[in-house]
């Protein structure tokens, strides 16, 4: 019993000499990194451009042989490098030993051990720019419709955010407009002709480049498209006679001073809209008409002539360019001997 116990306890001595003496042996190898590439603020108007978001890069590190393990087992790090303010444009950011160690470091406690050695390559070629704003002016220029009431833009002026690098390639003397012509006319052809109108507009930043942002995104435009009415004359527009239910056994009928049949009589009038509903109307493809209501008082006083003016039907979008001639008629008692 008591060499099993010697045995026993010989064999945990030597697994912890061992395991001591294994965390005192040192390697060195060549791991695989990430680093991403971070302003010094999360609000930063700085942008930082590489490649690709995170950069590969192989990184020499030496330490005990546990925490190399480690380190292995978690490959390819990813590590996060501030970034300090710099101008607007391409430049070479520079990977100093201290720098790669603090941010090794950052990932845990015990890789304090280690030493950075080279790294593989030791610089990033970056493209530094900043998103600045300006005031940009809102137009609107030459148009493809007639207006009667020209466009009346909300407000004139937006603040526009936008790269650096794109708006100094622009120029010092390009202005910063936005031209909402044809955006008006694409929303304002579909509106009602003649018709005052009020829409929301967008303004469109895709002209200055990636990361363009406006405030505010859209303005109101009032405006109405010219009308383009037209005025025709309609020949032989038939007048029809209206009879109470009431007063259609009654045998009388409608006659001019000359004596004859008011249903036969026709007019020519005046008419005024769009030029496309006018020729529908000349083409006989919708119809116009004129009515009589008799009344209970012309049936009272027979034999008397009266004038009145006809109330047209008219089709949608069509109305009288004037006032109608007035009809002279009147009632006769109706006979055979009268047909």
């Amino acid at each position: 019993m008591e060499q099993i116990k010697l045995l026993s306890m010989t064999t945990m001595l030597t697994v912890l000499i061992w395991a001591g003496a294994d965390s005192l042996v040192n390697e060195t190898t060549m791991i695989r990194v990430n680093i991403e590439l971070v302003p010094p603020e999360d609000d930063s108007n700085m942008l930082i451009e590489v490649d690709t978001k995170t950069h590969a890069f192989e990184l020499e590190v030496s330490g005990p042989r546990n925490t190399i393990n480690n380190l292995i087992s978690q490959a390819p790090l990813k590590l996060k490098l501030t970034v300090a303010d710099r101008a607007t444009g391409e430049t070479d950011i520079r990977l100093d030993h201290d720098t790669l160690k603090q941010m090794v470091v950052s990932g845990g406690h015990e890789f304090r051990e280690i030493t950075i050695g080279s790294i593989i390559p030791d610089t990033i070629h970056v493209m530094i720019d900043h998103i600045i704003t300006r005031q940009v002016s809102i137009t609107a220029g030459q148009s493809s419709l007639t207006y009667d009431v020209e466009p009346q833009l909300q407000r004139t002026t937006a603040t526009l955010s936008i790269r650096e690098s794109v708006y100094l390639s622009r120029g010092s003397d390009a202005p910063l407009q936005i031209d909402l012509s044809q955006e008006i006319d694409r929303l304002f052809k579909e509106q009602p002709l003649g018709k005052r109108v009020t829409l929301p507009v967008g303004l469109n930043v895709r002209p200055f480049g990636p990361d363009a942002r406006v405030t505010p995104k859209s303005i109101d435009v009032t405006a109405a498209v010219e009308t383009q009415l037209v005025t025709q004359q309609i020949p032989t527009v038939p007048i029809l006679l209206a009879v109470s239910v009431a007063n259609l056994d009654k045998p009388v009928r409608a006659v001019t001073r000359d004596g004859n049949p008011l249903s036969l009589m026709t007019q020519t009038i005046s008419v005024i809209g769009q030029r496309e509903e006018v020729d529908q109307l000349i083409r006989g493809e919708t119809r116009v008409y004129g009515i009589i209501q008799l009344k209970q008082e012309d049936f009272d006083a027979l034999g008397k002539l009266k004038l009145v003016t006809p109330d047209y039907h008219l089709p949608p979008g069509i109305r009288l360019a004037e006032q109608p001639v007035p009809v002279e008629f009147k009632l006769d008692k109706y006979s055979e001997t009268s047909r």
